[in-house]
């Protein structure tokens, strides 16, 4: 039996949805985990994931995992905005409908509450 997988992993909803902005401090080059060349500047101290300023939303770090599964392609890398995107949040529920996919069933959550 093939291992489970996280759900985040064959949803990228959030990556579809949302503005991603975040301090520049977060950047590679200021000593951060983000990579510069996935950004550009929002104003002021602020930066913005590219792909994330405009309608249709896709950020330029969603790519494809292979097995069907895709997700965010600088996981570990993220920029807080992501890190703090609450798994099973109503806005996770939200923008999952949204896009046409199906709710998360409780069992799923539970099991990955506590890994996202």
């Amino acid at each position: 039996m093939p291992e489970p997988v996280h759900p985040c992993l064959h949803c990228g909803a959030c990556c579809q949805n949302y503005r991603v902005e975040f301090s520049v401090y977060e950047l590679q080059s200021m000593g951060g985990t983000v990579p510069d060349a996935l950004v550009h500047e929002a104003g002021g101290n602020r930066c913005r994931m590219n792909g994330t300023e405009r309608h249709p939303v896709r950020c330029v770090a969603l790519a494809d995992l292979g097995g069907g599964c895709i997700g965010c392609g600088i996981y570990a890398a993220r920029p807080r905005t992501c890190r703090d995107f609450p798994f099973a949040s109503y806005g996770c529920h939200d923008t999952r409908a949204k896009l046409g996919l199906p709710a998360l069933a409780e069992d799923e959550v539970e099991r990955w509450r506590d890994a996202a």
